[in-house]
């Protein structure tokens, strides 16, 4: 009877050290299920340069800072390809911003399938930016198109400034 006791005693003890750490259960986190995907990373990405032409609504206040009311029509060009071998860009993109405060409206006209977010804020130091987003279906590929363009202090009393800036292309394999 001690044997078969002590015979159980071992088999228990083996039996009960097995998986034990984890071992080689390769992809299963703690507690079951499966790992997220990894965060996409884009397949190529290009540096943009940005230019164009502010029109406002109004004559612009020299010490009245930010004044981003109007049309802001934004043309980029690659100035760095990066490893993308294709970088497609509309001749132009044209913003239009109206109203103030949590009235504000930017309107922009999208192509079909295209997605768009925007905003304008002030520098700080009496411009504005803005941070326009474009994601684009393209086959099996998403482009993504991030533009920041800029405009400086009014100093006149005039209507057009001039918009300087920088963006980014990015390819996508999947939706950003």
């Amino acid at each position: 009877m001690l044997r078969t006791l002590n015979f159980t005693l071992v088999v228990a003890t083996l039996a009960s050290g097995c998986g034990v750490g984890g071992g080689d259960q390769q992809g299963t986190p703690p507690g079951g299920g499966s790992n997220p995907p990894p965060d996409p990373v884009a397949k190529c990405t290009a540096q943009l340069t940005l230019s164009g032409t502010f029109t406002a609504s109004a004559t612009l206040d020299p010490v009245g800072g930010c004044q981003p009311d109007g049309m802001w029509v934004v043309m980029a060009t690659v100035a760095d390809a990066g490893t993308c071998t294709s970088v497609p860009l509309k001749a132009s993109y044209t913003y239009t911003l109206s109203g103030t405060g949590r009235s504000t409206m930017l309107m922009y006209t999208k192509s079909a399938g295209e997605e768009f977010t925007g905003a304008v804020n002030a520098t700080g130091s009496g411009g504005c930016e803005g941070s326009f987003d474009h994601v684009i279906a393209d086959g099996s590929n998403f482009d993504e198109i991030n533009l920041h363009p800029a405009l400086p202090i009014p100093t006149a009393g005039g209507t057009t400034l001039t918009i300087s800036g920088t963006g980014e292309f990015d390819l996508w394999s999947q939706h950003p």
